[in-house]
């Protein structure tokens, strides 16, 4: 058997750490002294604490680790396909971060004066538009489930049969934004007999925002400040559109996504 000292050598975790995961249920002694309260491991057990290593440094908490160290190691595999996910998604907002911060120093470098705002990046325009039919799919959803709620779009309408559809996009309903869970419709643009709903024609507040969408909400601004200094109001849910983006091919920094808000002037 091993010793504890010996035991958090070998897998460089402190003893506090080991006596902590023997509390929580997480990993305990195979052996404890009666003597004096010496405890010791099995071989074997160093597999199990390499495992909890892996698991702490994929972003499991204790507790998600030691409810997968009681199921059999075939069965992690679901959840260890949401985790790559979700840390493949994170790299992405990081690398989107960067990219933002990257651009941002470029700006400061040309000019003396960094822009007083953002705003000045936007140009915002009011446009006529015409009643687009849709096949959305209508959702209480987060922002990071916007893949998944495509990929069944796109199921559903290959079981239609429907393949004329134009652009992609995503239209908000809640007058409150919660990342994490909003009312959303995701939706293909596809033809009038196609259609399950349709966003109505009218006078639109409108934008091109281009890039990653991590900054998406800069335009948003941009488009409020807008109406607020020209005395416009909205009168519905704001919708994007997904000009260019990753579906048809385009790279992320050649992103553009259209945004509109319904809107009229102020009496």
């Amino acid at each position: 058997m091993i010793p504890i000292g010996k035991f958090s050598r070998t897998c460089q975790v402190s003893v506090k750490t080991l006596r902590l995961y023997d509390q929580l249920g997480l990993l305990k002694p195979a052996y404890i002294d009666e003597t004096n309260s010496y405890r010791y491991y099995e071989p074997d057990q160093l597999d199990t604490m390499i495992t909890i290593q892996r698991y702490k440094r994929f972003g499991f908490s204790l507790d998600e680790i030691k409810t997968m160290l009681d199921e059999q190691f075939s069965q992690h595999q679901d959840v260890l396909d949401v985790k790559l996910g979700q840390l493949i998604m994170q790299r992405q907002q990081l690398d989107d971060t960067i990219r933002d911060l990257r651009v941002l120093i470029g700006q400061i470098k040309r000019s003396d004066t960094m822009n007083q705002t953002t705003f000045e990046n936007y140009a915002i325009d009011v446009i006529e538009q015409k009643p687009i039919p849709i096949f959305g799919l209508r959702r209480e959803m987060g922002v990071n489930d916007f893949g998944m709620v495509f990929s069944e779009l796109f199921e559903q309408l290959h079981k239609k049969g429907v393949k004329d559809f134009n652009m992609t996009g995503a239209r908000y309903f809640d007058q409150e934004f919660n990342h994490s869970k909003a009312d959303i419709e995701v939706y293909m643009e596809v033809k009038e007999a196609d259609a399950n709903d349709r966003i109505e024609g009218g006078s639109f507040v409108h934008t091109v925002h281009k890039g990653a969408y991590s900054s998406l909400n800069e335009a948003y601004a941009a488009i409020v400040k807008w109406m607020e200094t020209n005395n416009y109001e909205q009168v519905g849910a704001p919708y994007e559109l997904y000009t260019k983006c990753g579906i048809n091919h385009y790279p992320i920094d050649e992103w553009e996504t259209d945004i509109y808000f319904p809107a009229k002037k102020k009496m």
